[in-house]
């Protein structure tokens, strides 16, 4: 790693992340592994006779089973170990920074940055900012005036806000998988949204992302649009489970401020894609789930279990765990049983290598097929990022 210091990791998930869990029928759909599926549906069909209801998965959500310390650790881990490189880690739950703030230690040696992934309903859409390195002093009161444009946005509101955070000369603003259609329009009316917020707010909009979590083709366009737009590009591991991100960022900075800076201002940055991007974006997320459903034995009481991790807000009863619904706390759900033990299973690292190998085999996935160079980089792409990808 010739010339460079530093080895950044962006977006990253916590414990204290609310996610959604409205996208899980599409996920299960996307997955296109049939008895994964029948597993489910039939599980979910047996709700339904015990309920008389069809679930609703726009009511409830998930939290990540990893803890903000567990995610610095193991971001710094594998950047020191694998790179030979110093470590920053900055972690983007969803609109709150309760995660970076519970880490804030007078005298830390590498101070956590305060940063958030910020929600911006915007056009008939739903966009994802990550709000990097945010000015400690004034991190609550930012917080929730972005909080409050969630909950009530307005196109006025938005400029100023972005405006007032470009003003922040240690603040990064990343456009977080720009091209993932969270709401699930249509294409064309996801693109045209996108490019209107690029025209209206690119100027106080520091880079693009290039995700861990997403397919190769999509993160090849976001390249593209980053060259047609002349804005730099970053890499965002986007993890919400126990592996550590499959891209990062790097540079000769050795700060956050020196970081943030050569962004805003040289508009050039550097991202390496780790071999574990190469594996098809669908196992990246069955790995995901099976570390979301997994049991850990040694984690406080009320965390160790997947019951204890998703929240629903059924019955008139506000927001509580699955555990809540169950016989008190004491039950398991025995309707989804099979299909959790399934996504455990296929979602285990000993099994990964021959589903990739089934799945490439017969082209269902998308993924990354790059060659080894001869520097040991692979394949170097020559956009306002230089992205390589780290041989095994």
């Amino acid at each position: 790693m010739t010339g460079f210091r530093t080895g950044i990791s962006l977006h990253s998930h916590t414990c204290h992340s609310k996610e959604n869990l409205g996208f899980f029928p599409h996920y299960i759909e996307f997955l296109r592994t049939g008895f994964i599926t029948r597993m489910v549906q039939s599980g979910l069909d047996r709700y339904r006779e015990i309920k008389g209801k069809t679930l609703d998965f726009h009511r409830a959500y998930w939290t990540p089973p990893v803890t903000p310390e567990m995610v610095v650790a193991s971001e710094t881990e594998q950047i020191e170990r694998k790179l030979g490189l110093a470590a920053l880690v900055s972690m983007t739950d969803h609109d709150t920074i309760d995660g970076p703030l519970s880490l804030q230690k007078p005298g830390a040696s590498v101070p956590v940055p305060i940063s958030m992934e910020w929600t911006i309903p915007f056009a008939g859409n739903t966009f994802h900012l990550g709000v990097h390195h945010l000015p400690p002093d004034h991190s609550v009161e930012i917080m929730k005036a972005l909080s409050d444009y969630t909950a009530s946005p307005g196109d006025e509101k938005l400029r100023e806000l972005l405006a007032f955070l470009h003003g922040s000369p240690g603040t990064l603003v990343v456009l977080n998988h720009p091209l993932q259609n969270i709401l699930r329009t249509t294409g064309p009316e996801h693109l045209a949204s996108l490019r209107e917020l690029l025209v209206r707010c690119g100027s106080w909009i520091h880079a693009l992302e290039v995700n861990g979590m997403r397919s190769w083709t999509e993160n090849r366009d976001v390249l593209r649009m980053a060259e047609e737009y002349d804005m730099p590009v970053l890499a965002g591991g986007d993890r919400h489970g126990c592996r550590p991100n499959t891209v990062v960022n790097l540079s000769p900075a050795q700060t956050w401020a020196e970081f943030v800076g050569a962004i805003r201002t040289e508009r050039q940055s550097t991202v390496l894609f780790l071999p574990a991007y190469e594996e098809p974006a669908p196992l990246r997320e069955l790995a995901t789930a099976g570390d979301v459903l997994r049991r850990y034995p040694d984690y406080p009481y009320g965390r160790r279990r997947f019951t204890d991790r998703i929240f629903f807000d059924l019955e008139g009863y506000g927001w509580h765990p699955i555990s809540f619904y169950l016989d008190g706390g004491n039950g398991k759900p025995g309707w989804l049983d099979p299909a959790v033990t399934a996504v455990i299973i296929l979602g285990s690292d000993r099994l990964r290598p021959i589903l990739r190998l089934l799945f490439s085999r017969n082209g269902q996935f998308d993924h990354a097929t790059l060659s080894p160079g001869g520097d040991g980089a692979r394949d170097k792409l020559e956009t306002r990022a230089e992205v390589s990808i780290e041989p095994e």
